[in-house]
């Protein structure tokens, strides 16, 4: 529900629509062709040697830093190899002791202790959630009241645990809306949502009267013997931990999470998950119904039903048999994980990278044979794709290597690099700061669609962060003038707002800035060289950034464009408050401390 929803992260526009229409919800067409039969009969030894030629020079062609994989056969794990360096920038290696973020791995892991509970008598996965809660704690989670306008109550109120388990509910992923969105009837569609798996975490957690990392420490980890797991942070981890890397390898601060979430907080390592993939591919822990009940599909994903899911795992159903599968991706850690129960083998590997699972179908069919087709139908694209040719090549040879390579694969892969992925690209660039980059791609975008808002907008954003703001003006005048492609103007204002208090910041006097100076929370204001700075305990950024006053009250961050804030006063005009501003429609406020 809402107070459960996902930070925001710096994805501007291209960058968050698209990875969740094409990493989420892509309908790619996939061919039903006779899977490749699983390696069973290879012998395990040279196997292994395979992988341990074989893995070095994927991670280097797909320019992934560090992997951890574990290999099961027999229903056990018979090998776990650890490969290249935690953090791109140390060099600091890889071992069997470094800790991953299982990312959404963590899913199914949550649905095994569910499934525990409900052989306790515990919890009843037919039962309505809402009825776990009581109207006011369903309208502070939801953030408006269950009668309000455009909520679908009645949809909402048919969803259950079961439903939940399978993404079946119709739940969000992160989509945001004025009210929160339902997305279609609970059971008569698939579709993956991180807000549904956090829905049904508050209802166990109220079940058990216990936080979810003490549940899962007592359900999961202590029975199996995953010593090194855990659901939050750890000190330990200082020394262990792998750090996230973007798609640039630039390695990522740790994220500490303190609260568990079922959804996406599992530290692990691929041999201890993998000892977790042998439980449930064992039946350990279960009843046997139990077993048969989480593994069995409950809803397609496709219509030639290939691909389904179960009770917290996909489904994948070849000519091999039945397959459980999950991929994990939180941006900085890409991982996956596919198992044959019958056949009593399974991979799991997990990377530190964002371009992790671009080697996915090369791991399977390297390590167990067959195809991983769940992450074929999520589209995440290979490391020789076009997508990634296009990438490293403009990221290598700069600007001027993308006024060239951009019209050569657009005409060569038409179909691969439509002017929504040509975009994806460039914001990529454009949230790592690579400016020059993102607007030579920007301008190629817009230069073959000059009558496209969309197009004109993202330009324009991408000049106005490089600081050419006279282009940026122009671009987004062109994009609340164009007829296609429809940008909501309330965008454009902020933006345009941005541009004013970069351009020509509301003048502030010394003693102005002296009162509103001081600790709002984890929120600091402090005075630098004659001008406000922003500091937020916790956040990304490493040191305080200068603020740009638009109004007397009202302040955007450098180079933070979809976010403002504006301070209160009391009666004596003291001030005392910190409104966040959001561009997705969010606020939050901060009271101030010092």
């Amino acid at each position: 529900m809402r107070r459960l929803h996902m930070k925001k992260t710096l994805i501007f526009g291209f960058t968050l629509f698209f990875l969740i229409q094409f990493s989420l919800a892509a309908e790619k067409n996939i061919a039903s062709e006779e899977a490749s039969p699983l390696l069973l009969k290879k012998n395990l030894k040279a196997v292994i040697s395979d992988l341990e030629a074989g893995i070095p020079g994927l991670m280097e062609k797909a320019r992934i830093p560090g992997l951890q994989v574990a290999l099961v056969r027999e229903g056990k794990v018979v090998w776990q190899k650890s490969f290249g360096i935690k953090n791109a920038t140390t060099g600091a290696p890889v071992t069997e002791e470094t800790m991953f973020e299982a990312a959404s791995l963590t899913k199914p892991f949550f649905a095994y202790a569910v499934m525990k509970m409900k052989e306790e008598g515990l919890i009843d996965l037919d039962k309505p959630l809402h009825t776990f809660f009581t109207r006011e704690e369903l309208e502070k989670g939801l953030g408006h009241s269950l009668d309000a306008e455009g909520f679908k109550r009645d949809w909402f109120e048919k969803a259950t645990g079961r439903h939940i388990l399978s993404h079946s509910g119709g739940f969000p992923h992160g989509e945001r809306g004025e009210v929160f969105p339902i997305f279609f009837e609970p059971g008569t569609k698939w579709k993956y949502s991180a807000d549904g798996y956090q829905t049904l975490q508050m209802a166990i957690e109220k079940l058990k009267g216990e936080k979810l990392d003490t549940i899962m420490q007592k359900y999961v980890l202590d029975p199996l013997g995953m010593e090194k797991s855990c659901m939050v942070w750890r000190e330990a981890y200082e020394d262990t931990m792998a750090n996230g890397h973007n798609v640039f390898s630039t390695p990522q601060d740790f994220r500490k999470r303190t609260e568990a979430t079922a959804a996406a907080s599992l530290y692990t390592t691929a041999g201890e998950y993998a000892r977790f993939v042998c439980a449930v591919m064992n039946g350990e822990g279960l009843k046997s119904e139990t077993s048969k009940e989480m593994l069995t599909s409950f809803i397609d994903m496709k219509e030639d039903k290939s691909l389904g899911w179960s009770l917290g795992f996909g489904l994948q159903h070849d000519s091999n048999g039945t397959a459980f599968w999950q991929w994990g991706d939180y941006g900085i850690f890409r991982n996956y994980i596919i198992a044959y129960p019958e056949q009593k083998t399974a991979v799991v590997y997990l990377t530190n990278s964002f371009n992790g699972l671009s080697i996915c179908s090369d791991m399977v069919g390297r390590s167990i044979g067959g195809q991983a087709l769940g992450n074929a139908h999520l589209n995440y694209r290979t490391y020789d794709s076009p997508f990634y040719t296009l990438l490293w090549g403009v990221k290598d040879g700069g600007p001027e290597a993308a006024q060239s390579l951009l019209p050569e694969l657009r005409e060569k892969y038409p179909e691969d690099l439509p002017r929504e992925t040509i975009g994806w690209v460039a914001s990529l660039f454009r949230d790592e700061s690579m400016y020059p980059e993102a607007a030579a791609i920007f301008e190629s975008v817009f230069k073959e669609n000059s009558k496209s808002a969309r197009a004109a907008y993202e330009l324009a954003r991408t000049y106005l962060l490089n600081g050419d703001l006279k282009k940026a003006r122009t671009h987004y005048m062109k994009a609340k003038e164009a007829k296609e492609d429809k940008v909501d103007l309330k965008n454009i204002e902020w933006d345009l707002n941005y541009l004013q208090a970069a351009q020509k910041p509301f003048p502030l006097d010394e003693a102005y800035m002296q009162k509103l100076a001081g600790d709002y929370g984890p929120r600091q204001i402090t005075i630098k060289d004659g001008r406000l700075f922003y500091f937020r305990v916790g956040g990304t950024a490493a040191e305080p950034r200068p603020l740009l006053a638009l109004s007397k009250d009202t302040f955007f961050i450098k180079d933070i464009v979809w976010f403002y804030f504006k301070v209160e006063f009391d009666d004596q005009g003291n001030p005392v408050k910190l409104v966040g501003n959001y561009d997705d429609g969010r606020t939050d406020e901060t009271i101030r401390t010092k």
